[in-house]
């Protein structure tokens, strides 16, 4: 076939065979693409049945469209001749991945949550897969999987398991049937229905695999495997080196009755992705993982009216940052359960899906312009009810409702004693109440963090600050909401300057702020006041003094550690921001540069991968993952990352930068010194300049230009990157260790760096 064309699709190669028929790699000359083009076997063509089943289960797979699922592109007939036309994707099966052994328990997890995934869009339009096994399961150079032969291939399955079944004598089928067969489930033996669990199943053996290095049944011959997968259990996975959790999980997937196991593939993912999460937790300090994560829900409106949608927020709000402010428990932010605002949103799920000890959740009825609020907490682990309570408010009184019901919830949670002696009521933070109103609308926009919410926010803050000038919290978020927009959205001096007006207010009003002082670090902390490094990096700590659960301070303040320096004390930083939201992609993003820096690959590739699959478009991890692969020495894969951060970022000084470094990887020096200047020619990067000059210098330096890669070096120095102990460990800068002027930028370096130690490389009392 190679050389023909089928349709419009010129064949090209072979790429694998199996009982369906053959694979080939194709071009689509129309749109000038290419593609997989299954042709299946002439036996399976001219069976008018077999032939209607199968063109009705691939044109349901075609309707799905998953990051975790290949695509189908079209299902056709030509000349009697089925074909399937697919996504074309590169990369290894599982298959081929286990001639390696084992796989290690953090990618197989993340390996596990993906395909769960997948399943779970796939079953949610009705489709099952019907062969999950490692050849259908494809890692792809990016570190996502993607699910191969969706629905089309479990005909041929079920009619070996029949044929086996009808035979008088025992009986085998061919290797690649009965390699289907090792991952099928019981009640396909039985002749009983197969439904979702039946996937759910073949994913636990698959996984069992992946753990162990083999199948849990090794059946000898077809008759003995069926056996075993009936009857044995299956024997229990090495302790030594699979986590207990991981262990439950397959144990539950193979449980021999469908009724037992998982009853969805999105419980597997949340319980794997919750995995994920306490793996990369268990490197964080005991006094962050030791303590009870919540969550507070968006409240729901029983009398719903949109001008009121920004009350559940609001108030949810108000809980969170009271309860954040004691620092005894791990709050979620607001922005990671916002997707519960819906109605209807199942809270046991949510518990499990936010992965927290305890959920507090309520509801809203406004009575004119009277609120009636039922507030409570309760245990995800058991469902006991820890707090319920109504509380009643005018609508002008806002902030007493506000203060009463996270006053309720904190000493429901034991985060208040019960015995302490009442507080003085405190001052609410502006006797207006449409200017309060403002504020608390744009609290529930800031809480989305997207452009168009955070210009929204912005109006809002402003006209609450024109209604009332003396209103501190609001000038803060104020300048919270304008720094967002010019490091994040739109990035340019006129937010900081805007900032920088909204800090002076809000500090002149009220000196303690803490998302005044937070705002204020950020602003000295970017190229507008050329990296005020300490001075930063004090006002956030002063920022954590007076709000513990400042988590923007937090953040911040680890990603000024790592860039000066100061990675263990980063890592602990980041690591503590990380347990109260284990899904902050930016944070994700953060802890991988710090392991790049300290040269822990492996960490870095982990941490950059779970950054990409929350936010593939992410500006941060898009840009920083090419650098893992190159110092990792791997220039072909380090290609395929610069290629995918190009297509999210085209034009992009950074990149070409990474451009540079990778001909100067490959001994292509003309090529890298080309780069090198259209990188400097290319205009200011999204992200600092630093470290686009940080690239160049180790270009410079592998292809023998000594004196630019110091001046780059001490450019990016100067700019916010002093990072005495990542320059020295640079294998890029190896040429330059003797080199005068290098060695006189270590030694101002290490001046500097050590100075940073004295003072910040240990957390304050108060904040341990």
């Amino acid at each position: 076939m190679v050389g023909h064309t089928i349709s419009h699709y010129r064949v090209e190669a072979e790429l694998g065979r199996g009982g369906m028929g053959v694979v080939y790699r194709a071009r689509d000359e129309r749109l000038r693409r290419p593609v997989a083009l299954k042709l299946l076997n002439a036996e399976m063509a001219g069976r008018s049945d077999y032939r209607e089943r199968l063109l009705e289960e691939a044109q349901a797979a075609s309707a799905l469209n998953h990051p975790s699922i290949t695509t189908i592109y079209e299902v056709a007939e030509e000349d009697g001749q089925i074909f399937i036309v697919m996504e074309l994707v590169t990369g290894q099966t599982l298959r081929e991945a286990l001639k390696m052994g084992a796989m290690d328990p953090r990618p197989l997890v993340r390996v596990g949550a993906q395909v769960a995934e997948g399943l779970a869009a796939a079953h949610a339009q009705g489709v099952i897969h019907g062969d999950i096994k490692p050849e259908n399961v494809m890692l792809q150079p990016d570190g996502r999987v993607k699910l191969l032969d969706f629905g089309i291939a479990r005909r041929l399955a079920d009619e070996t398991v029949t044929l086996i079944l009808r035979s008088p004598a025992p009986s085998d089928a061919p290797p690649e049937m009965a390699g289907t067969l090792a991952y099928m489930a019981p009640e396909q033996f039985r002749g009983e229905t197969v439904d979702v669990r039946s996937d759910l199943f073949s994913l636990g053996i698959v996984l069992y695999e992946l753990a162990a290095g083999h199948r849990p049944h090794p059946g000898p011959t077809s008759s003995s495997l069926m056996a075993q997968i009936l009857h044995d259990p299956a024997p229990p996975l090495p302790a030594s080196r699979v986590p207990p959790e991981l262990a439950r999980i397959i144990r539950k997937l193979l449980e021999k009755q469908p009724a037992a196991r998982y009853q969805s593939a999105r419980e597997v993912q949340v319980d794997l992705t919750n995995l994920i999460r306490d793996l990369e937790m268990g490197a964080a300090p005991p006094a962050v993982s030791d303590k009870r994560a919540v969550a507070v829900l968006p409240f729901r409106l029983l009398t719903p009216k949109p001008e009121d949608d920004y009350l559940g927020v609001a108030l949810a709000d108000a809980v969170v940052n009271h309860l954040s402010a004691g620092g005894t428990l791990l709050i979620r932010p607001t922005s990671a359960v916002l997707r519960y605002a819906r109605p209807g949103a199942d809270l046991g799920m949510a518990a499990r899906e936010l992965n927290v000890d305890i959920l507090v959740d309520g509801s809203i009825q406004r009575l004119g312009q009277r609120l009636r609020v039922h507030v409570q907490a309760w245990n995800a682990a058991d469902g006991s009810t820890l707090l319920s309570g109504k509380h009643e408010s005018d609508m002008v009184d806002l902030f007493g409702l506000q203060d009463d019901l996270a006053e309720a919830v904190a000493r429901a949670l034991g985060s208040k004693p019960a015995t302490e002696a009442p507080t003085p009521t405190p001052v609410p933070p502006t006797r207006n109440s449409e200017a309060y109103e403002f504020f608390l609308r744009a609290m529930e926009r800031l809480a989305r963090l997207n452009r168009w919410d955070m210009h929204t926010a912005i109006e809002m803050l402003e006209k609450a600050t024109q209604i009332d000038p003396n209103f501190a919290d609001a000038w803060a978020r104020l300048a919270e909401a304008c720094v967002q927009m010019g490091v994040t959205f739109e990035p340019g001096p006129q937010w900081f300057r805007r900032a920088d007006q909204a800090i002076r207010r809000a500090l002149a009003l009220d000196p303690a702020n803490a998302e005044a002082k937070c705002a204020r670090g950020q602003v000295l902390w970017t190229p507008a006041k050329r990296f005020q490094n300490r001075a930063a990096l004090r006002l956030v700590r002063e920022a954590l003094t007076a709000n513990p659960g400042c988590l923007q301070a937090q953040v911040w303040q680890g990603l000024i550690l790592l860039h000066i320096g100061l990675h263990d004390r980063a890592r602990e930083v980041l690591l503590a921001a990380l347990a109260r939201h284990p899904d902050d992609s930016r944070t994700l993003v953060f802890i991988g540069q710090n392991a790049l820096f300290q040269g822990n690959l492996a960490e870095a590739d982990e941490y950059y991968l779970r950054a990409l699959s929350i936010d593939p478009a992410g500006i941060w991890a898009n840009l920083f993952y090419p650098t893992v692969p190159l110092y990792a020495g791997n220039p072909e894969r380090a290609a395929e990352k610069v290629q995918a951060a190009a297509k999210v970022l085209p034009g992009e000084a950074t990149i070409t930068s990474l451009e540079a470094l990778l001909w100067a990887h490959r001994g292509e020096n003309r090529k890298a010194s080309q780069a090198i200047q259209r990188a400097l020619r290319g205009g200011k990067p999204l992200l600092h300049t630093h470290h686009m000059w940080h690239n160049l210098a180790g270009a410079c330096s592998l292809i023998g230009k000594p004196v630019q890669a110091v001046n780059l070096l001490r450019k990016a120095a100067g700019m916010g990157l002093p990072n005495y102990p990542a320059f020295r460990n640079d294998p890029h800068f190896r040429s330059l260790h003797s080199h005068p002027q290098f060695l006189r930028l270590m030694a101002d370096l290490k001046r500097e760096w050590t100075s940073f130690q004295a003072e910040f490389a240990s957390a304050p009392q108060h904040l341990t």
